[in-house]
């Protein structure tokens, strides 16, 4: 896995629609219809898809 990144502009309006809280996740990667999440706390990574 490559080392997640801090969230854009963009990828935290793309965080915060999906009802998440984008102080929390760091960017692993992105496609045109899918985001992969890593939440700082709990170290779990999750995949959501863009609304």
């Amino acid at each position: 896995m490559k080392q997640p990144k801090r969230p854009t502009r963009s990828q935290k309006q793309i965080i915060s629609d999906l009802r998440l809280v984008p102080e929390n996740y760091l960017v692993c990667s992105e496609t045109a219809d899918m985001i992969v999440l890593y939440n700082k706390h709990t170290g779990k990574t999750i995949t959501r898809y863009k609304k």
